[in-house]
């Protein structure tokens, strides 16, 4: 089981990725759109997806860690 140190460091570092992807995903649907293309815009936004999701469990861990510290 990983400490609550490094639960907040990989949470963090997931959501960094989370914005660039975000990020790009916007700037790709833009681009994308003046051409009709929509797999790129489709392959990152599966990949957003995923990152999301590992930040909402990641936080859920990190939830886990701390009610332990509220009760005391």
């Amino acid at each position: 089981m990983e400490s609550l140190a490094e639960l907040r460091a990989r949470e963090a570092e997931v959501a960094r990725e989370w914005q660039w992807l975000h990020d790009a995903l916007n700037t790709v649907a833009r681009a994308r759109a003046e051409h009709g293309d929509a797999a790129a815009f489709q392959l990152m936004q599966a990949q957003a997806m995923r990152v999301g999701q590992r930040r909402v469990e990641l936080s859920l861990q990190i939830d886990q860690w701390q009610k332990p510290e509220a009760r005391s």
